[in-house]
């Protein structure tokens, strides 16, 4: 070989060899896909993504190493986005955690393009022709997607239906006529009928954050919790649906022992019967179920109607997200639009007992109401958004005062007082 040639080839090896090193090699980036998850191995859900795994191995040939992180997936991934050595291809979690980990920080891809892929024996669909709009719009932010969802959250006030008949033929529809139920439940149970084991700070601020969304409308929540003077909690409004809250704590409606159970007592106390009510995720019929009675009918309806007579319905989002820096993402999003076949996700419904966002999936038969509220009312963020956004307010200024207005120890007028106060503090640490 002369010289000349021998230059030539070698330079073209080098080359070869740099681009390897650089970017991973190709066989790599075809062949393997590690994914982080936020399930525990034996959960229904991580069942159906095993069996999903299987088949896009079987059918593409690449190979899936996943590893069940369980719910903190997401804090562990943090620390690695902006380094080069990004240990996971994809990861799935709770909507809040995958917004504040790769939307605040920008180290997620824009998963739009993903939303334009054909799904795998569905020739002629794309991933954002089966998903809602209005769960495409939630997950989209100027104008990149950050989330592909395959289950949908909602919080509503459970009951059992084959023991309140007539709560089943006409749920109640606004504060009053909730008030009353309650009333004529207390009565006939000689204690108080709402469930609530108040030592979790989130169970404890359904009740609050749904009062005043429901009198002030969406938005409202979230506005005054970053309202830097705090003028918003001075709202006669604001003031007006924290009474709604105080009410039922003074009325002696929560049954006895909530302020100082320990998490589950409470709710395992009501599936077995021993309350009527409880407000909750749709994960409550799977979480109860072990506790239930016989003959359980789990039905549910959404917070009543307040004073701007709208009826809203709180969401959240679990899915799929890429991080920038991800060596196989386009095996990434392959894997997306596999699981996003109906066949593969309708097992979100009939084997992990959840809503899908695909609207040709049938839900499971206990979250039926909830299914009917989802597709007539106005869908906005669990919490407002604020847990998701705004997580530091929520956890250190929200949830310590919301707990003692729960447990009876704040009053309306107290309670707005100090979040306020402590709200201002807290803004000017952290403006």
């Amino acid at each position: 070989m002369n010289a000349s040639l021998l230059k030539t080839v070698t330079a073209v090896g080098a080359l070869a060899l740099g681009l390897a090193a650089c970017g991973g090699s190709s066989k790599e980036a075809a062949d393997e896909l590690v994914y982080w998850s936020m399930w525990k191995a034996g959960e229904p859900q991580a069942k159906v993504l095993e069996s999903a795994i299987a088949s896009f191995t079987k059918e593409t040939g690449v190979k899936v190493k996943v590893e069940w992180k369980g719910r903190d997936v997401a804090k562990q991934l943090a620390p690695t986005l902006n380094t080069r050595n990004v240990p996971a291809d994809l990861v799935d979690s709770a909507d809040r955690f995958v917004k504040s980990t790769f939307v605040a920080t920008g180290q997620g891809r824009d998963l739009t393009g993903v939303y334009a892929r054909e799904i795998p024996g569905e020739t002629g669909k794309k991933v954002g022709d089966v998903i809602d709009q209005k769960y495409r719009d939630y997950a989209t932010q100027d104008g990149k997607a950050w989330l592909v969802p395959y289950e949908v959250l909602a919080e509503q006030i459970w009951y059992d239906g084959n023991a309140l008949k007539d709560v089943a033929a006409a749920p109640p529809q606004n504060w009053a006529d909730f008030v009353a139920l309650l009333d004529k439940r207390k009565a006939a149970r000689g204690g108080g009928p709402l469930a609530l084991d108040a030592d979790i700070a989130d169970y404890s601020a359904f009740w609050t954050y749904h009062a005043v969304l429901r009198d002030l409308g969406p938005g409202a929540f979230g506005a005054a919790a970053t309202d830097k003077t705090g003028a918003k909690f001075d709202d006669p409004a604001f003031v007006t649906a924290i009474q709604k809250i105080e009410q039922i704590v003074k009325g002696g409606y929560f049954v006895k022992g909530y302020d100082g159970s320990k998490f589950p007592a409470i709710q395992q106390k009501w599936a077995g019967g021993d309350a009527d009510f409880l407000l909750l995720g749709t994960f409550a019929p799977s979480e109860t179920k072990p506790s239930a009675k016989e003959g359980f009918e789990y039905r549910s309806f959404p917070f009543p109607k307040g004073a701007t007579g709208q009826q809203t319905q709180e969401i959240s989002l679990i899915g799929f997200a890429i991080p920038a820096q991800a060596r196989n993402a386009d095996a990434a999003e392959r894997f997306i639009a596999h699981f996003m076949n109906k066949d593969r996700l309708s097992k979100i419904a009939s084997e992990a007992n959840n809503i899908t966002p695909r609207a040709d999936i049938d839900v499971p038969s206990v979250l039926a109401d909830v299914k009917k509220t989802l597709d007539t009312a106005e869908t906005h963020a669990a919490l407002d958004g604020v847990k998701m956004d705004h997580a530091d307010w929520y956890t250190k200024v929200f949830q310590p005062v919301n707990t003692d207005l729960i447990t009876g120890k704040l009053s309306a007028a107290e309670f707005v007082a100090k979040l306020k106060s402590t709200s201002v503090d807290f803004w000017k640490l952290n403006a």
